[in-house]
């Protein structure tokens, strides 16, 4: 898995070294395997656009298998790389911010002093279009210097021209070898101000009490935008830039704390020495025309190492003849410094690099530059602080997954004993299930005959009660009545004439034996007879309402709606026909209403 897509601040397992002089461009893909790395897959262009010189490489390595994406470093000769003094104990660290205006404010004219070997004449002169002679006197002519003399008329015609454009003009090179050294150009120098710095410390200074060293890398802030968009349109994250000479030393052993190396490029040199805990003298050796041994040589010696100390060499393009004769004339053992990475592509300084980029080597022995400046100290990171955040929510969950597996063991054991009784468990919920269907059957056969049972009770009651209650509820009418009829009045009609469901008591007439309805009156009519007679006399007939109602009461009775009015009789004789409806009362859950004792004030007006 690669943590580093989960966290930032985490070392790639995979990474992507390339390194240009500016005129050429070399790529390999290295890996980390366990404490070493191996190489993966390896290219060269000698595109001089950089931007498409990357993409060639990158196609190059694509075809070999390589998947794309990640991370990446860079080695340019546009870092610069050098050993300041400064009054910072790096066990006391100065601000984050306060220690890049002093790292800026050691390395800015140093590195302005390092980008004047990029001008076209150096360029030149490097590629071998021109030789230094040559040079020479392009820049004698633009300062007036002509061995025909000239004086001020030659300042006066050629200070203003380019030296690129003279120089094609004198024929010294060609408008396309020109072009070449233009374009090159653009990659190892920039016009900006702000630079980007990093900074390792190092040894204390021996003489000056308080003073530390510091190896401090410095690039054109432009210049390193340029190439992370480069490094981006092709989908990689630039991480560092690296300085090209010095890189090497990340490949020394840890154990080595008394030592000289030197490392030679083409036409480049890097000496420095190692003392204790790190670099005591740094030199940087530029000559693009003396052999690789005179260059091991005269930085050797610049920096006045004891005859004891062992001296490593890297060198590159590999040569072997270079450390016997480098043996033979400083009278010295000398331990060659590669790695079995190293080869036709791949230098000793893209080794050491990788070596520091992939976590492999003290952070001491080499430093790189990366946008946007030096990050923060870890435990000031909020990726750290978030990872910590992470790893105590894991140390939580570690010691929950802990008490739980002692809760599971808990639980396995008693888990056994279940499980030993399980068996007998199932048989005999096997023998109830059974039985509950059983006893659901047994219950369908007894609510079946409940059924039964209630509508035999019902037609028993309607036998045994309501009959004979209904019979003795029309005889004592009907003997009401006989009772009742007299000379003035005929019964004419007694009718039931709806017995097909019990009806809300309605409201009672104004001669009714009820009392008004109240409004929340639920009672409904349980019996409803309607009687119809006629008198000789309005008196008769109020009479004879009057004495029904009376007698109805015994009988539950109530009288409602009694109506008097005149009309013709039997024989078409005058009088006064009655009618009334006898109605009796139950409750909502059809109770009756007994009228034993009646209230004597609930009777008629016409008591």
């Amino acid at each position: 898995m690669k943590f580093n897509r989960f966290l930032p601040f985490a070392t790639p397992s995979q990474l992507l070294v390339c390194e240009t002089d500016g005129f050429s461009l070399r790529a390999a893909v290295l890996r980390r395997s366990d404490q070493d790395m191996e190489l993966l897959y390896q290219a060269k262009t000698e595109q001089v656009d950089m931007a498409e010189g990357l993409g060639d490489v990158l196609t190059a390595l694509k075809n070999q298998g390589w998947q794309g994406g990640g991370s990446a470093i860079l080695l340019s000769p546009a870092v610069f790389s050098t050993l300041v003094e400064l009054p910072v104990n790096p066990r006391k660290p100065r601000p984050l911010l306060q220690m890049l205006e002093l790292a800026r404010w050691e390395a800015e004219p140093l590195l302005l002093q390092h980008v004047t070997r990029w001008s076209v004449g150096h360029l030149l002169v490097g590629q071998g279009y021109m030789t230094e002679e040559q040079a020479r006197a392009v820049m004698d002519l633009q300062q007036g210097k002509s061995r025909a003399g000239g004086g001020l008329a030659l300042a006066e015609q050629f200070s203003l021209r380019r030296f690129g454009d003279l120089a094609v003009e004198l024929g010294y090179i060609k408008r396309s070898q020109l072009n070449a050294c233009l374009t090159g150009q653009e990659w190892l120098k920039a016009a900006d101000e702000a630079i980007e710095v990093g900074w390792a410390a190092q040894s204390a200074v021996e003489d000056i009490p308080g003073t530390f060293n510091w190896l401090i890398s410095c690039v054109h802030q432009s210049l390193l935008q340029r190439w992370s968009d480069a490094f981006a349109r092709q989908g990689l994250k630039l991480r560092t830039m690296y300085p090209l000479t010095g890189c090497s030393a990340a490949l020394l052993p840890g154990t080595e704390s008394q030592a000289v190396l030197l490392e030679t490029q083409p036409g480049l040199g890097f000496s420095t020495r190692i003392a204790g805990s790190g670099f005591t003298a740094l030199r940087h050796y530029l000559n693009l025309h003396k052999a690789p041994l005179d260059i091991c040589l005269e930085s050797y010696h610049a920096l006045h190492a004891p005859p004891r100390e062992p001296v490593w060499l890297a060198s590159w393009p590999p040569a072997p003849q270079l450390a016997e004769n480098l043996e033979h004339m400083l009278e010295l053992e000398l331990h060659p410094l590669t790695h079995a990475v190293v080869g036709d592509k791949v230098s000793p300084g893209m080794a050491g690099a990788a070596y520091h980029a992939l976590g492999l080597a003290e952070d001491e022995r080499c430093v790189g530059v990366r946008l946007g400046g030096p990050l923060p100290a870890l435990r000031d990171r909020l990726e750290v602080r978030a990872a910590a955040l992470v790893l105590v929510l894991l140390v939580l969950v570690g010691v929950a997954e802990l008490s739980l597996w002692a809760r599971r063991s808990s639980v396995d054991s008693y888990k056994q004993q279940v499980d030993a009784s399980w068996q007998s468990i199932d048989e005999a919920i096997k023998r109830i299930t059974a039985r509950t269907a059983e006893i659901g059957q047994i219950k369908d056969k007894i609510k079946s005959l409940r059924t039964e049972q209630s509508r035999l009770e019902n037609l028993a009651r309607f036998y045994d009660e309501d009959i004979p209650e209904r019979m003795d509820l029309v005889k004592g009418v009907l003997g009401m009545l006989q009772t009742l009829v007299d000379n003035e009045v005929v019964i004419e009609r007694l009718d039931e004439p709806d017995k097909s469901a019990l009806k809300p008591a309605a409201s009672p007439g104004a001669n009714s034996t009820l009392p008004p309805n109240p409004i929340n009156d639920k009672r409904i009519e349980a019996e409803n007879l309607v009687l119809e007679a006629w008198a000789l006399s309005d008196s008769a007939a109020q009479t004879f309402i009057k004495r029904v109602g009376d007698a109805a009461a015994r009988w539950d009775l109530h009288v409602r709606e009694p109506k008097v009015t005149f009309g013709k009789g039997p024989l078409s004789s005058n009088g006064f026909s009655i009618s009334l409806r006898l109605v009796k009362l139950a409750e909502p859950d059809g109770k009756i209403i007994r009228l034993s004792n009646p209230n004597p004030h609930e009777t008629t007006p016409f008591e």
